[in-house]
């Protein structure tokens, strides 16, 4: 494999969709020696939110300098603040950049009324863009913290529930399903993937998106390396927490066994710095340290503190050598991703 010795990128401000294409299916990245990385780069109709919570499960729950959501608490172990609501943000353009900034890539008929249901929403985005682009469609997002925005398309709701818990839409069924970044949402994700079997229309889609941990390496990283070590120190602790970041390695087979049909399994491959060879790669090293390093203490404070005993202290030095690593060409990381879609018979 070959590097490129002096890897240079702008701000990923700079790029649009049509610079970096889609990166699913792309194969994994190639050490660059070629020394390409000179070469250029190159009126919503809105509502009052009709989100009702209880007043109690605004008052998030502070620990460690961060806020956590109190509704269920301990259960989501990422923080729900300004700070990973930014950070959200920057993540929902990302992806959306990298399916050709589509939302979605189920062969869903959009021209039509239909039923959608985003599950672990997060801010929202993507459930009000979806409502947005398809005024036709009736959005509902799921998720246990009200961090969504108080104005949305009319045809956008938001509720705060449990996906693991029983799902309550009556005799309503949804003809796509959709989650994403779903990282230590479900102790067990296959009984949430039953969930939405049982809540698809015949014909609909489920659609699960998540990178999988730990991350790889195209050539073997120095000895005694941080990111190396946080990387096992994260899945050993979202392992001992029931929720391993290892899940979207069986979301396929989980669906097989569910009873999905015409399942597709796209793999994602993304350098965490611009070690590898291509444009396409150079760009995407941008969006994925820049995600990785904005939410770096957020992935890392409550489960290394509450799971592995650490103090918050210690955790903050780590994270120096982690960002240190991340941001070095030297070293030649990248991170695995699955984008998995299947129907309801």
């Amino acid at each position: 494999m070959e590097v490129d010795n002096e890897p240079k990128v702008p701000s990923p401000n700079s790029y649009l969709v049509e610079e970096i294409g889609s990166y699913v299916d792309a194969g994994e990245p190639e050490l660059d020696s070629e020394n390409d990385a000179d070469s250029a780069l190159g009126g919503m109709s809105l509502r009052s939110s009709n989100f009702t919570v209880e007043s109690e499960f605004y008052r998030h729950i502070e620990e460690n300098g961060r806020t956590y959501h109190r509704y269920k608490h301990g259960q989501y172990p990422l923080p729900n603040d300004a700070l990973e609501q930014n950070r959200l943000e920057f993540q929902h353009r990302f992806l959306r950049m990298t399916i050709d900034g589509k939302l979605f890539v189920s062969p869903i008929d959009t021209d039509r009324p239909i039923n959608v249901l985003d599950i672990a929403t997060g801010t929202g985005i993507w459930a009000v863009e979806f409502a947005d682009e398809y005024p036709k469609s009736t959005v509902i997002g799921t998720d246990l913290s009200p961090i969504q925005p108080h104005y949305i398309p009319t045809n956008c709701s938001f509720r705060i529930e449990d996906a693991e818990d029983p799902w309550k839409f009556d005799d309503l069924k949804f003809d796509l399903i959709h989650g994403r970044a779903l990282l230590s949402c479900f102790r067990s994700p296959k009984t949430v993937i039953a969930s939405a079997f049982q809540a698809l229309a015949p014909g609909g889609y489920l659609e699960l998106r998540d990178p999988i941990f730990p991350f790889k390496y195209a050539s073997p990283p120095p000895e005694n390396c941080a990111l190396v070590k946080w990387n096992n120190m994260i899945v050993e602790a979202s392992t001992k927490a029931g929720r391993p970041w290892t899940n979207g390695a069986h979301y396929k087979k989980w669906m097989e066994e569910i009873g999905f049909v015409d399942i597709v399994e796209r793999k994602e491959y993304a350098p965490m710095s611009s070690w590898a060879k291509g444009q396409r790669n150079k760009v995407l090293s941008v969006w994925v340290q820049r995600n990785i390093l904005m939410g770096l203490e957020g992935l890392s404070m409550a489960l290394f503190t509450r799971v592995l005993g650490m103090e918050k202290e210690e955790v903050n030095e780590l994270l120096i050598g982690v960002r240190a690593d991340i941001e070095n060409t030297k070293i030649h990381c990248y991170s695995e991703g699955v984008l998995v879609y299947g129907r309801k018979p």
